[in-house]
């Protein structure tokens, strides 16, 4: 039976009303100092003790917010959890690659933690005794232990002397896409098939700038997942091969450009994270227009978490613009529209 979403669908756009606009997020940035920071969004509805007045302590609230509106949607969701792998799961694959690198980095746990919304299968003290395992092995373990399907994932690379970081990444991935592929196809919706497959196509890419700018230890192919809508095994080997990541985003661009992708890879230079935050706002921007044509389906639903992940990723730079005492206008305007 095809899954309704109408219910879904309305209480997510409710959710997304108490998300921050632009003229918020300016008030924010106008902020003397944290507690003035915390006081903001303290009124803004955010789960913010009176004496957080730290840097970690008011990005812990943010985290914590993020993690009770997720809980709720998945409360809403009852029965239909396992058709949504691709909204929670996706949040748990980022939180466990973060987890694991800062493991294999000897980075302190709560740097590992940083930016991580905690979900229902991964709740904070999860996240928090993830991070503070010491070895990749661990943390795998772990996870098997508990039942989570990721540990099986990637124990048996995690286990070896010299874990390999892009294979154990590169696992991750392909359970996270067998997962949400099968959801969206239970689901039995076009929209959030393609959601899933262009993922896929956007995981494809971002391992092809990666091993495209330096040698690996792995062959190329085993780092190509299946299942994507634009990007072809062809096309990844191809971009891999150009020698490096400005002339292998180009070769990308060409590929995801009926999906409008193709801009952020065509303008590629060397920034991971800023090429990420572009092709996030992109796909807000996308479900948007497809809520419009659809507003009781799931466009609604996959739009409000990515919001909340925007709004999530431009407080933390907010918040450390304010610690490092950064003019208004400048922390003001490394910030974009949610």
């Amino acid at each position: 039976m095809k899954a309704r979403w109408e219910d879904l669908a309305t209480r997510a756009r409710g959710l997304a009303t108490h998300l921050l606009d632009r003229t918020d997020l300016d008030a924010l940035a106008a902020a003397a100092d944290l507690a003035a920071l915390g006081t903001l969004l303290r009124t803004r509805g955010f789960l913010l003790p009176e004496d957080a007045t730290t840097a970690d302590a008011i990005e812990l609230a943010v985290r914590r917010t993020a993690a009770a509106r997720l809980r709720l949607l998945a409360r809403w969701a009852g029965g239909r959890n396992p058709l949504l792998a691709v909204i929670f799961e996706d949040e748990d694959r980022r939180s466990l690659r973060a987890i694991i690198r800062g493991a294999v980095q000897g980075a302190p746990p709560d740097l590992r933690l940083a930016g991580l919304i905690p979900t229902p299968a991964l709740p904070e003290r999860a996240l928090v005794t993830l991070a503070g395992q010491p070895t990749p092995r661990a943390v795998a373990a772990l996870l098997t232990a508990w039942g989570n399907a990721y540990g099986p994932a990637v124990l048996e690379e995690a286990a070896g002397t010299q874990p390999d970081l892009l294979e154990i990444e590169y696992r991750l991935n392909r359970a996270f896409a067998d997962r949400a592929l099968r959801g969206a196809r239970l689901a039995r919706s076009r929209l959030l098939l393609n959601y899933v497959r262009e993922l896929i196509d956007l995981e494809n890419a971002s391992a092809a700038l990666v091993l495209a700018s330096r040698e690996a230890d792995i062959p190329a192919k085993r780092a190509f997942i299946e299942g994507g809508r634009y990007l072809s095994l062809d096309v990844f080997l191809e971009s891999v091969a150009a020698g490096d990541a400005g002339a292998a985003g180009r070769r990308l661009a060409v590929a995801l450009r009926p999906a409008g992708l193709g801009l952020a890879f065509e303008r590629w230079a060397g920034d991971a994270v800023e090429i990420e935050h572009r092709l996030l706002l992109y796909r807000i921007a996308a479900l948007r227009a497809a809520e419009r044509r659809d507003p009781a389906g799931p466009a609604s639903v996959l739009g409000f978490v990515l919001r909340l992940r925007a709004e999530a990723l431009e407080l933390r730079r907010l918040i450390w613009g304010v610690v490092l005492g950064a003019p208004h206008g400048d922390i003001a305007g490394a910030l974009v529209s949610v």
